[in-house]
């Protein structure tokens, strides 16, 4: 019982910071298309800042377990979802 109460401990942890670094992927997502952010930052910085997605693209899936259940939504088990 005390292993799988560890188990799920730490697959809950790992969910936890797998939401933690889809927020910050989402934060850069939402500054990269805001044009006064863009402006105001040089090609250098524009630059690290997609190696930074990079990064943290690969920090999160480390923390997907290989065997996880993908989230369906309610569009995707009606069918409806387009993926053209």
């Amino acid at each position: 019982m005390v292993k799988t109460l560890k188990k799920e401990t730490k697959i809950d942890h790992h969910a936890e910071i797998v939401t933690k670094v889809e927020s910050i992927l989402q934060t850069i997502e939402v500054l990269m298309e805001d044009s006064l952010f863009i402006d105001g930052i040089h090609g250098e910085q524009e630059l690290s800042l997609d190696l930074a997605v990079d990064l943290f693209t690969n920090i999160k899936a480390g923390f997907i377990p290989l065997n996880e259940i993908p989230k369906m939504t309610a569009a995707h088990e009606a069918g409806t979802i387009d993926v053209s």
